[in-house]
């Protein structure tokens, strides 16, 4: 079963906008928010060493996963997608794979990581993507390991 490059398009700008548009979704509290941005501004001397790092080490975490990471393994499953078969292109598969692999499971140690050390109310932009972006990371995850075979003569791979 393959998917058209209809679907796939389609797929593809309703994503672009969730994402795109997800930040400038407005809620009720807005003056709420506008303020506690304020006092964090603040308060931002304030923020403890230990905090400090854990901040250091999120960022860090994420930016090897998605900067990193993601971008490696998509361009191993790319450089696969051009070659005519072979043990060349099985490595490239599985280094693929092994790349998507750690850049989800660092994903999710950075997403535990905040949901336990930090302010988690949801009140802000960068917590509302990070979620959008976590849960879109997992369903991309889970769509690669559940996809149907690829086809025999060299289709799909």
């Amino acid at each position: 079963m393959q998917i058209s490059d209809h679907m796939l398009r389609s797929f593809t700008v309703t994503a672009l906008a969730y994402v795109f548009l997800l930040p400038l979704v407005s809620c009720s509290s807005h003056g709420e928010i506008i303020s506690n941005h304020t006092s964090i501004k603040e308060n931002l001397h304030k923020t403890s060493p230990q905090m400090t790092s854990y901040i250091a080490v999120h960022g860090l975490i994420l930016w090897v996963s998605m900067g990193f990471l993601m971008p490696v393994g998509i361009l191993t499953i790319r450089m696969a997608n051009k070659e005519e078969g072979g043990r060349r292109v099985k490595v490239l598969f599985y280094l693929h794979a092994i790349f998507q692999t750690l850049a989800v499971l660092l994903v999710t140690v950075g997403a535990v990581m905040s949901i336990k050390n930090f302010e988690n109310s949801f009140n802000n932009h960068h917590q509302r993507l990070g979620l959008a972006l976590y849960v879109a990371i997992w369903m991309q995850a889970l769509i690669g390991i559940f996809r149907p075979p690829s086809d025999i003569n060299g289709g799909d791979h």
